[in-house]
C-alpha cells in the first residue's frame, strides 16, 4: 500500500472542511475524481453543514426571526403540496371508477 502525503490525506479534507469551508469546497470540488463517492459525499455534507453555521454569523441581527419564517415557509410549502397530491389523487381514483 502506498503511503500518501499527509496534505491528501482525508482526515485532513475535514478538518479543512471544518475550519476553513469555502476551501474545503473548492478542494473537495477539484479532488472529486480523485476521492471515492462515499468519501466525496461526506466531505461535501460536512463542508455543507459547517459553511450553514459560519452563515449564520453573517446574518442580520434577527437571524432567528429569519430562520424560524424560512423554516415554517418551507413546512407550509410542502404541506400544501401534499394537500394538493392527495386532492389530485382522489380525483383520478373517482374518474377511474
Amino acid at each position: 500500500m502506498k503511503k500518501r502525503p499527509w496534505y491528501k490525506s482525508f482526515e485532513f479534507y475535514i478538518v479543512l472542511c471544518i475550519l476553513a469551508p469555502p476551501i474545503g469546497y473548492i478542494v473537495v470540488l477539484t479532488k472529486k475524481k480523485q476521492l471515492k463517492h462515499d468519501h466525496w459525499v461526506g466531505l461535501l455534507a460536512v463542508a455543507t453543514i459547517t459553511m450553514a453555521i459560519w452563515l449564520i454569523k453573517f446574518l442580520p441581527g434577527r437571524w432567528g426571526a429569519i430562520v424560524y419564517l424560512t423554516g415554517s415557509g418551507i413546512y407550509v410549502y410542502h404541506k400544501l403540496l401534499n394537500r394538493f397530491k392527495k386532492g389530485n389523487n382522489k380525483e383520478d381514483h373517482k374518474e377511474n371508477s
